[in-house]
Parts: structure tokens; C-alpha cells; sequence
């Protein structure tokens, strides 16, 4: 095995953890967790599976992925078309699932706190934050993505990121 596959490897594995770490959070309605504290476990994942992927892949070297967060947005949509065409059964309305899978890339990429947009979007579901004057809390935000997850294609979204998890493993 590689340097790259040893790092993928490690990626996806971490990946996975992170992933269970936010399943459970959401299964056990008991778990003393924030929402922000599951979504940065989500969001990890996310991130990790990104860097697997890409590395196992031969598109970036280990030391380029651990330089930068950026990933989930553009290259998470394509790993998760990647799981639709694996799958044996398709979302009824795929164009429109693909559209919210982009979507939800996006807003989850952002909750890491170096994604700000060039500033337009500062809140993030690990530090406070400073906005319009005021400081804010990760604890007291409604963060969009945690509503998305719940809706249709959140948990096609959802069944899609596990299946590329453990593909990657």
C-alpha cells in the first residue's frame, strides 16, 4: 500500500468515526449535544470523507489536503453522484435531489469556521462569533443544514455520505 492509500485510509477512518459520533448524537435523543456539536461532527466527517476520497484518488497529495478545509462544497456533490450511479435504486426526482445535495454541500461547508465567504458568512458550529457589532454563539444559532437534514433529500443525502464512508474504509 501507498503513503496515499495509508492517508485515505486514515481519512476515511476518521471520517466514519466522525459520522457515528454525529449518528449517535442524532439516534439518542438523551445525548447532552448542541446541535452544533453534531453538526461539526457532520461536518467533519464530511471534510475527512472529501480528503479520502481525493487523495486515494491521485487528485491531491496527502500534504495538500491538510493544508486547507475547502473541500466539501465543490467535491462532495460528486462523490455523492458517484454513490446514486452505485446504487441500485435512483431518488425519484434525481435532478432536483442532485441540486439539494449541491445545496447542502455548501451550507455544510460553511459551518466550519476558516469557510467564511469572504466574510458574508461568519457563523460557523465550533466558535462564537462577531457580526453586525454583536457576538454569537454556536449554542444559541439555528443553523440551516440541521433543518435541511430532516427533509427528503437530507436523508437521501444522509444514506449517501454513510454509503461513500464506508466505500472509502
Amino acid at each position: 500500500m501507498s503513503i496515499a492509500d495509508d492517508w485515505a485510509l486514515a481519512y476515511a477512518r476518521q471520517a466514519d468515526a466522525d459520522f457515528r459520533a454525529w449518528q449517535r448524537y442524532e439516534d439518542d435523543p438523551r445525548a447532552l449535544a448542541a446541535e452544533c456539536h453534531k453538526l461539526l461532527f457532520l461536518q467533519m466527517a464530511c471534510e475527512k470523507l472529501c480528503k479520502a476520497h481525493l487523495v486515494r484518488a491521485g487528485v491531491h497529495s496527502p500534504a495538500d489536503v491538510q493544508t486547507s478545509h475547502g473541500f466539501v462544497r465543490k467535491h462532495l456533490p460528486a462523490i455523492l453522484k458517484q454513490e446514486v450511479v452505485y446504487a441500485r435504486e435512483r431518488p425519484r426526482n434525481l435532478k432536483w435531489t442532485l441540486s439539494q445535495i449541491q445545496h447542502l454541500s455548501g451550507e455544510i461547508e460553511i459551518l466550519n469556521p476558516a469557510m467564511t465567504r469572504d466574510g458574508r458568512r461568519p457563523d460557523n458550529c465550533e466558535y462564537p462569533w462577531e457580526d453586525g457589532g454583536k457576538v454569537y454563539s454556536p449554542l444559541d444559532h439555528d443553523f440551516f443544514p440541521a433543518r435541511l437534514l430532516t427533509a427528503p433529500a437530507g436523508r437521501i443525502f444522509l444514506n449517501l455520505l454513510r454509503r461513500a464512508i464506508v466505500r472509502n474504509l
